[in-house]
């Protein structure tokens, strides 16, 4: 106990200390004792464990709110962006779309407790709405060449079995040379194979990265076109139906 109570009395004589030193620092740089002394006592009431905790929370809250705000832009800015999908969608198909969008742009936000998702109604089809897309749609189907897409897939998968048989028999061939060379102690063998190699596995996978990407790029805008193709038998579809009324 008195070695607790002398751990006591010590902390309070530095804090005594270190109260006197800030407040003849405060007095000195407002040249006034008085002044400093206000100016003490302010930070004392600001820097309480009470007021900290209250600003951490006020800080917090501000946080969480304009997270929501934010949320919410982005949900409307995603919401329009997707408008030609929502708009063919049955309600129920619509409103678990407007879900999904809302959990992909609030996932791992923090969020005030009752934050909902912010309703969005798409506005009706006009005729004029409907031509220009129809438009849109025609022209980029008639941009697209499904063949070309089909012949880039074709060619990389075949160019990636050929570079890699053509670099390994090239690889195998210099290994050979260099197993077949005098004079060369076994670690100076063995670092020059190794760097051989790792050299033609470099090739082989920057090859083949490239090759990948040019097929994930084909394949996308074969997507694209069959969806620009579906969209327009509901374009098309949904201009009909208007015209006649």
């Amino acid at each position: 106990m008195s070695k607790q109570a002398d751990i006591i009395r010590e902390l309070q004589d530095r804090v005594n200390a270190t109260e006197a030193i800030c407040q003849d620092l405060l007095s000195h740089l407002y040249n006034s004792e008085a002044q400093g002394r206000i100016k003490f006592d302010d930070y004392r009431i600001k820097y309480t464990q009470e007021a900290i905790g209250r600003r951490e929370a006020e800080a917090k809250a501000k946080q969480v709110q304009d997270n929501f705000n934010t949320a919410k832009a982005d949900f409307r800015d995603m919401a329009e962006a997707n408008f030609w999908t929502l708009v063919f969608l049955s309600e129920k198909q619509r409103q678990e779309k407007l879900d999904d969008i809302w959990c992909t742009i609030t996932s791992g936000l923090a969020l005030p407790e009752d934050a909902k998702r912010p309703q969005h109604t798409v506005p009706e089809l006009t005729v004029d709405q409907l031509i220009n897309r129809r438009a849109e749609l025609l022209e980029s189907i008639n941009k697209a060449n499904a063949t070309q897409y089909n012949d880039t897939i074709e060619h990389c998968n075949q160019s990636k079995a050929d570079f890699a048989l053509s670099m390994e028999r090239e690889r195998d061939k210099q290994v050979a040379e260099i197993n077949r060379k005098d004079g060369l102690s076994e670690s100076e063998r063995q670092r020059q194979v190794s760097e051989v190699e790792a050299y033609f596995e470099r090739e082989i996978k920057k090859h083949l990265l490239e090759m990948n990407r040019q097929i994930s790029s084909a394949e996308v805008g074969l997507k694209r076109l069959d969806d620009h193709k579906a969209e327009l038998a509901k374009v098309e579809q949904a201009l009909a139906k208007q015209l006649t009324h």
